[in-house]
């Protein structure tokens, strides 16, 4: 598949991998998938890995957010590890780094 996507669950965490360096948008119905399964699982902390990506376009963004919003309406912890500094710029200037829990990774 052309989606390199999967989810690691310990404990209560499920971790989202996104193994690909760009998110584009055209994932969601895998991404929205991982996020639907972690919680029918009954995990209490959703956090998506960034570690391998370089660029997310808005489209990306917005099921990140989306994310966010499915996971606070169920008093789940939603977070982002591993942005790059490219994408901490873009989630600053759309003051998401204010509502989104992001853990930056300083290095590029």
């Amino acid at each position: 598949s052309y989606m390199e996507m999967h989810a690691q669950h310990t404990q209560d965490i499920s971790t989202i991998i996104i193994d690909k360096d760009k998110l584009l948008g055209i994932e969601n119905e895998t991404f929205q998938t991982l996020i639907q399964e972690s919680i029918k699982k009954g995990c209490k902390e959703i956090s998506i890995d960034l570690l391998t990506v370089k660029f997310v376009s808005s489209l990306g963004i917005g099921y990140l957010v989306h994310a966010y919003t499915t996971c606070k309406n169920r008093n789940i912890l939603f977070s982002i590890k591993n942005a790059n500094s490219d994408i901490m710029k873009v989630f600053n200037h759309l003051k998401l780094n204010e509502i989104l829990n992001i853990n930056y990774l300083p290095i590029n």
